[in-house]
């Protein structure tokens, strides 16, 4: 279990930075995102009714999470990022109420409609018994009062919030008209007439002291290892690269903007890691619209923008946005835009109920129940993503350098996009398609930089290509489906296609540490010099060494 420090030392006093994971620890890990509320209940109910559009609590807990961890992780994760876990504001509007956690009331006491702190505890102990990591979603630039239509400039008693408990501690109101007005958007008071979101005055030292021991001490107790910040884009951005530098660790802050420009300068500027929205749009455009040239585009211009496109988070549906089910139900579609989030650079987030295509559209819709699935690991999703997950850890594997290593574009056709990630020799090669299931079947000729001659393996149906004399792949494409390539020489240890999921590297056995180690979240076994003599057994006991 990763072991964090520090402790709240007077009401102002900071702790020393936390020992979360760092933005390198996490490039190499792959996300399934929770909302807690919609995700498990404690009583492994299946049927219990959670109807979204009301926007009420349906009864999903951090004990219902740990009993469904099989689930997630069968799919090949190695995080979970849960919802905000503080007290919020309890009591309802036209809308609903705070099943999400985004309306903050006490930082200094746990939401109980997700359980106690001995829950939180058990599951972030349960995660890290297992290798994986704990991402926590929080909010820092705002509290929440319901004012149910009254003027919020004169409505608020400031004095219920925990430690924000007087007007001293906000910006004066003003209402956000135009979202595009930065100063507006960090100034003014997110929300509506029906709940308001007092905006915290994050320039003001008390304020900053406040959240950053708050956050420390949250991190050291519940053992932490990431943070989502939400509506980064409405926090002060001076306060913001204040906040990363002193908890340290991997935060990733949301700016829901479209602008290469905007989110590359926010990650240069602010904070190490944002949600890649412009790409995402672009995305939504090829697989949706069939605009195959925005997202080759958008994948050139961030790698030219931005300082770390692989510190980025790389999603097709979160708890904002439409789920992709939503504008189209084409199966094969949805197949290509999962396989270019997994594959794509940065840190892959996937949203609870995607791997069962859900279909909801804009929020609350898209917040289902995913116990009304019956959590069925049978579907097509939830075996495309553990596969790709396989192959995206295989790499990492075969190549440390790999989740360093930038995308290139190397095919656009008018329906086709194709992608290679790694070093040359060991690269991940993705054909998409924007045909859908209907498509005709057809051939592409694809040029992927492997060697002539050399065998390469599909790795979603399994069947092996050769490369010609010219360096070209002629592919066969079927209904649409996307396609995505490894050498063949390399899948042992993949766990893919009949091969093996265990490898002992000649770095493995040089650098084991002087034991013998399992690890169920790499699926490695690590041996030291002084357990040489057990290769033998090991070969006998059918894992492969490789030297």
């Amino acid at each position: 279990m990763r072991h964090l420090i520090g402790g709240l030392v007077g009401t102002l006093c900071l702790f020393d930075a936390v020992s979360a994971a760092s933005i390198s620890e996490w490039k190499t890990r792959s996300v399934y995102q929770t909302m807690t509320d919609r995700f498990a209940r404690t009583d492994g109910s299946t049927t219990s009714p959670c109807n979204t559009t009301t926007g009420l609590y349906c009864g999903g807990t951090w004990q219902g999470t740990i009993d469904k961890l099989d689930y997630i992780q069968g799919m090949g994760f190695d995080a979970v990022m849960i919802s905000p876990i503080i007290e919020n504001l309890e009591g309802r509007v036209e809308y609903g109420e705070a099943y999400h956690g985004y309306w903050p009331l006490d930082l200094y006491s746990l939401n109980s409609h997700f359980g106690t702190s001995q829950d939180l505890l058990d599951l972030s102990q349960a995660l890290h018994d297992r290798g994986m990591y704990l991402m926590m979603d929080t909010v820092i630039n705002n509290m929440a009062y319901i004012t149910n239509g009254s003027n919020p400039a004169t409505s608020i008693d400031y004095s219920i919030f925990t430690p924000f408990n007087n007007e001293d501690y906000f910006h004066p109101y003003c209402p956000i008209v135009d979202w595009t007005n930065y100063t507006q958007a960090q100034l003014c008071q997110t929300g509506d007439n029906q709940t308001t979101l007092p905006d915290l005055f994050t320039e003001h030292e008390d304020v900053q002291s406040l959240l950053l021991n708050w956050t420390l001490n949250t991190m050291s107790t519940y053992s932490i290892d990431g943070l989502r910040i939400d509506a980064a884009k409405s926090v002060t951005p001076s306060f913001l690269r204040k906040y990363q530098d002193q908890i340290g660790g991997f935060m990733t802050g949301e700016v829901m903007e479209s602008s290469v420009d905007i989110v590359c300068d926010y990650q240069n500027e602010y904070i190490g890691s944002l949600p890649n929205y412009p790409v995402y749009y672009a995305m939504l455009k090829a697989f949706t619209e069939g605009i195959t040239s925005d997202l080759a585009l958008a994948v050139n211009n961030m790698k030219a923008a931005c300082s770390d496109v692989n510190a980025l988070v790389s999603f097709s549906e979160n708890h904002d946005v439409q789920r992709f089910a939503s504008f189209t139900d084409d199966m094969s579609l949805a197949k290509n835009a999962i396989t270019f989030t997994m594959l794509f650079d940065g840190v892959p987030f996937i949203y609870q109920g995607q791997e069962q295509h859900l279909d909801g559209s804009f929020p609350p819709a898209n917040r289902e129940a995913v116990w009304l699935s019956d959590y069925n690991n049978g579907t097509e999703l939830y075996s495309l993503i553990a596969t790709l997950n396989k192959i995206r850890k295989h790499a990492y594997r075969m190549d440390k350098s790999y989740v360093d290593q930038q995308t290139l574009n190397i095919y656009q056709g008018g329906s086709e996009l194709g992608f290679r990630k790694g070093i040359e020799g060991r690269q991940v090669i993705m054909l998409l398609s924007t045909q859908g299931v209907s498509a005709k079947p057809y051939d592409v000729n694809l040029w992927v930089s492997y060697n002539a001659g050399v065998n390469v393996t599909e790795v979603l149906n399994c069947k092996t290509y050769l490369v010609d004399g010219d360096g070209d792949l002629t592919v066969d494409m079927v209904e649409g489906l996307p396609r995505v390539f490894f050498p063949t020489e390399l899948m042992e240890g993949s766990g893919l296609c009949g091969y093996s999921s265990i490898n002992l590297t000649f770095a493995d056995i040089m650098t084991g540490g002087g034991s013998l180690k399992a690890s169920s979240a790499t699926g490695r076994i690590h041996i030291s010099p002084q357990a040489l003599g057990l290769t033998l057994f090991l070969t006998l006991m059918g894992f492969t060494i490789l030297f």
